[in-house]
Parts: C-alpha cells; sequence; structure tokens
C-alpha cells in the first residue's frame, strides 16, 4: 500500500506542478486556450501558483515523512480543484476531458484517505 500512495501522490504532485507552472508562465493567450475566458486572469494566476505551491509541499512531505496530516489537506484541496475542474468541463460539453480528471480526483481521495484513516 505504502508504494501504490507514493506513485500516486507523486504522479499527482508532477501533474499539478505542471498544470501550475503552464498556467503561471504562459502568457494569457495560451492561458485562456487551457482554460475558459469565464475566470479573470489574476483568478487563474493565483489558483496555478496554489498549485504549483501544493504539488512541492506534497513532494517535500513525502521526501522527508514529516507532517502527513499536511499531506491529507493538500490532497483534499486538490480533489476540491479538480472537482471543479470536471464541473466546468462538464458544462463546457468537454467529455474528453473528464476521464483523466476523474482519474486525478480518485488518486487525490486516495491520499486524502490514507493520510486520514
Amino acid at each position: 500500500m505504502n508504494t501504490a500512495l507514493w506513485i500516486v501522490q507523486c504522479f499527482l504532485a508532477v501533474v499539478f506542478l505542471a498544470t501550475g507552472l503552464i498556467k503561471l508562465l504562459q502568457p494569457s493567450d495560451k492561458v485562456y486556450q487551457l482554460v475558459p475566458r469565464a475566470f479573470p486572469l489574476p483568478f487563474i494566476r493565483i489558483l496555478a501558483g496554489l498549485e504549483v505551491a501544493g504539488a512541492v509541499v506534497m513532494m517535500v512531505l513525502l521526501l522527508t515523512g514529516t507532517w502527513p496530516m499536511l499531506t491529507g489537506i493538500i490532497a483534499v484541496c486538490m480533489s476540491i480543484v479538480l472537482l471543479g475542474a470536471g464541473v466546468i468541463h462538464t458544462r463546457r460539453r468537454e467529455w474528453s476531458k473528464l476521464p483523466f480528471i476523474s482519474f486525478l480526483w480518485i488518486g487525490a481521495l486516495f491520499i486524502a484517505y490514507y493520510h486520514f484513516f
């Protein structure tokens, strides 16, 4: 079980780090190709920064083995972000993105469950 947790945490952290950096560092026109224009750019940048911070802190906590409860809290926050992404893509009828978002959401819930129970 511990190996599965490591794999899921690393994968989730890498995905959040990559997507956060893309939204944080790309020019606004490229960001709006990924995210609906319904959200203002400062909101997207703040969310991207939080994604990057969450991914980095999750990896640091995983590698050091400290504060497992904080890892669970980060996983819950990531699952909330993923749930929001699922709602947005459902409203926009972007069905092809839902399986991957669901997979990540289940992974985040797995991490949270493992660290809380």
